[in-house]
Formats: C-alpha cells, sequence, structure tokens
C-alpha cells in the first residue's frame, strides 16, 4: 500500500544498520524504512460475529480495524478462525462448527464491504497483487482443530473458503492435538503429541498447500507437527523460553528446530509471554479464574464474564513495551538468524504492548529494531518477506506433490 516513496540512498541503509537516538532525522528515517517494506501481521483475531455492531463489520473499532490497517502501513494480516476449545461432545462439535462458520463469513465480510481498501488474498502473489494496488490483503488463518470435529478431512471445506494457515490447537487438548496449556479435564499426554487425526490433518494441509502452524502445541506435538510436514512450517504466534519461562513459549531448542526445518517463528506482542511475571502475579491471576470457575478455558462463562475476566486478569499483569517486543525478537534472530524470525501482534486476543497497541502503531515496531541497529534489508525479512517465504514453500509443496502425483 506504500511504493511511491523513492527508495532509501545508499548512505542512509549505511547509517541505519547501526543503533542510532531516537531524533527527529532518525524518526524520519524510520518512517521511511517502514514505508519501504512489506509488513504482514500473520496473527490476528477477530471478536464473537454475535458482538459486531448493526451494519459494521467485525473489525470496527477493534486493534485491527481498517483505518488502523492504514495507519499502520499494514500490507497483509491472516485474522483467524478460531474457536475456544470446549467439551468434546456431538452438541460441543456442532457449536464449535457453526462458531468457526459465522466467523469465516464476517471475516469475508470485512473484505465485501471495503472494497477499495482490503482484498482476500489466497496465495503469496495475491499479497503482493494487493500491496502494489495500494490494499490491505487479508489471508485468513485457522485455529484449534477443535471445529473439525473429529474428521481431518474437513480441513479441505475451509481451504475452499479461503483458509491457508492451519494451527491445530489453542488452550486445551482435542482430538488432534496435545495443547501446551492443558485443561483440568484434560489428560495429561493423551495424543502423545499428535494424534492420528492431527497427522492426518497436517498430510492434507500440505496436499492443499496450507501453511502449518505449530504454534500452542506441546514440545512432542510440536516436534511431530515439524516431523510430519512436507514443507515448512510457522509458528504465528510464540514468544522466547529463553526471555519468558512460559509452556507457551519456544525453548532454544525449538527454536532450532524451527532454523532446521526452514520455518519462521514470529514473535508475538504478547505482555505476558515478553516480560517474566512474579510468582505474586501469577497467583492472582489464578485465584481470579478460580473466583470466575474458570477451569476448562472459558467453558460454562457468559460472554460478560469472559470480558470481565480478560478485563481482571491483565490488569494484574506487568505490561510489556514496544523495547521488550523488540528484545524477544532480538533474541530470537540470534539464537536462529533473521531469516526465520517474523512479527505478529494476537490483537483482538490479549495481543498488544505500551507502543504497539494497534495496527496503527506498527511503525513503533520498525523505529525499536532500528534502534536496535537491525538494517532495512532485516527489518523487511522480519515484517513480511520471511512469512511471504515460507507461506510460497507450502504451496510450492503441494505444486510439487501434485506434479509427482
Amino acid at each position: 500500500m506504500k511504493r511511491n516513496n523513492a527508495l532509501l540512498g545508499r548512505t542512509a541503509l549505511l547509517a541505519l544498520s547501526f543503533a542510532v537516538p531516537a531524533t527527529p532525522a532518525f524518526a524520519q528515517s524510520a518512517a521511511q524504512v517502514h514505508s519501504q517494506v512489506l509488513v504482514i501481521d500473520p496473527h490476528v483475531d477477530i471478536p464473537s460475529p454475535s458482538k459486531a455492531k448493526a451494519g459494521a463489520t467485525i473489525d470496527a473499532g477493534t486493534q485491527i480495524d481498517v483505518a488502523k490497517l492504514r495507519k499502520g502501513q499494514v500490507d497483509a494480516i491472516f485474522p483467524s478462525v478460531f474457536v475456544e476449545q470446549s467439551a468434546r461432545t456431538p452438541e460441543g462439535y456442532a457449536a464449535a462448527r457453526k462458531e468457526a462458520d459465522d466467523k469465516l463469513a464476517a471475516i469475508l465480510d470485512i473484505a465485501a464491504k471495503h472494497p477499495n481498501e482490503v482484498v482476500i488474498a489466497r496465495s503469496a502473489d495475491d499479497i503482493q497483487k494487493a500491496e502494489k494496488v495500494g490494499k490491505t490483503a487479508i489471508l485468513i488463518s485457522f485455529l484449534n482443530a477443535y471445529s473439525l470435529g473429529k474428521d481431518p478431512s474437513a480441513l479441505k471445506g475451509f481451504y475452499d473458503k479461503g483458509v491457508r494457515v492451519f494451527g491445530l490447537v489453542h488452550a486445551g487438548n482435542n482430538d488432534f492435538a496435545d495443547s501446551s496449556r492443558s485443561h483440568a479435564r484434560d489428560k495429561a499426554g493423551e495424543n502423545h503429541g499428535l494424534s492420528p487425526a492431527g497427522k492426518q490433518a497436517i498430510a492434507l494441509a500440505n496436499d492443499l498447500g496450507i501453511l502449518v502452524d505449530v504454534s500452542q502445541l506441546t514440545t512432542d506435538g510440536f516436534r511431530q507437527a515439524i516431523a510430519t510436514s512436507r514443507a515448512p512450517v510457522i509458528a504465528s504466534h510464540s514468544g522466547v523460553a529463553g526471555v519468558v519461562k512460559s509452556a507457551r513459549n519456544l525453548t532454544d531448542d525449538e527454536l532450532d528446530a524451527i532454523k532446521a526445518n526452514n520455518g519462521v517463528i514470529s514473535i508475538v506482542a504478547f505482555s505476558s509471554y515478553l516480560r517474566q511475571q512474579t510468582p505474586e502475579v501469577e497467583a492472582a491471576v489464578k485465584a481470579v479464574r478460580q473466583k470466575y470457575g474458570a477451569v476448562n478455558g472459558y467453558e460454562g462463562l457468559t460472554q460478560a464474564q469472559r470480558d470481565a475476566l480478560g478485563k481482571e486478569t491483565a490488569a494484574l499483569q506487568v505490561r510489556a513495551s514496544v523495547d521488550d517486543f523488540a528484545a524477544s525478537i532480538d533474541y530470537a534472530v540470534k539464537r536462529i538468524g533473521v531469516d526465520h524470525v517474523a512479527i505478529s501482534s494476537d490483537f483482538n486476543h490479549g495481543g498488544g504492548v505500551a507502543g504497539f497497541e494497534d495496527e496503527g502503531d506498527a511503525p513503533n515496531v520498525t523505529k525499536a529494531l532500528l534502534a536496535k541497529g537491525y538494517s532495512q534489508a532485516d527489518i523487511a525479512k522480519l515484517w513480511g518477506g520471511n512469512v511471504l517465504r515460507v507461506l510460497r514453500a507450502a504451496e510450492a509443496a503441494a505444486k510439487r506433490d501434485l506434479a509427482q502425483n
């Protein structure tokens, strides 16, 4: 959406390869760099369609609304068809599928009602085409195979409607994989990482050219997903355990596995994965969850109770800054190289740090990375180039398989 600016000169690029103070001239240079790189946020969420205002699209007033995308010069977002884990019963599966279908329709509606600003993308090429005509691309992702019930082949129907990234699990185990944050009722390691259905779903994703997302899995599930996939993978919204010890963050060994797979970890702007919370804060958050009866995720809670729980727990936690965010990105780059790291927000599901509150603040991330000494070429990889590469790799694997059959 922003290719009319002249390219920075050789002298300016060399200057930006080193840390510089936040002077007005530096701010101007940071704005120029941000205007030149392809900006992709590979994991955002949308609210429940039941919360949409009459006549408005689901993004309206949220961290990813069209006005904020334009302000932040964001070229592509990957909104997720996401459903919370709940009871594995026929009624639970049916409700999950309905919510997934409703969210998919709501995402498509954003582009339908904003045709001059937004377009649905179904490939890496589509993202680049959208950028050239000044539009933000929406490439649809999918999180939590719970809404597939027990049927891996159901993924094909979502692919036909535009889904191009597939994450197997969220908080709580499902019939496909074990979660890094199991629920109280879950049997630990019940799938031994991935179940046969999970492995079949990854194989189908490869066949279709869908990019496999390994965020949220247990270590066993993570390693099995990488071993099963015939294409590079993405951890679309993860942190690093070397900075914050959390079941949701990837260890150094897991980062190394991402590199060996030629995949990408997208560091997520989620405070509790960027700043280590004290034992006191963790105990207070646990007490709030118990007060609301949130022992199996949000199961059994009304939307009002969910919202209140989220506000109370967020108020207790130590908030991270955009500099903390850049520090985690830097940690991953130093461990596995700039070709295997990217940036994501998890907006509308708890994501957002001081200085990067919504998509309109995306240039502040670029500024923080420049201050750490990253060059424009590095930032181009971190903001979009690496995600585009693994998306193309997933597409190429499908085409290669078709040619061989």
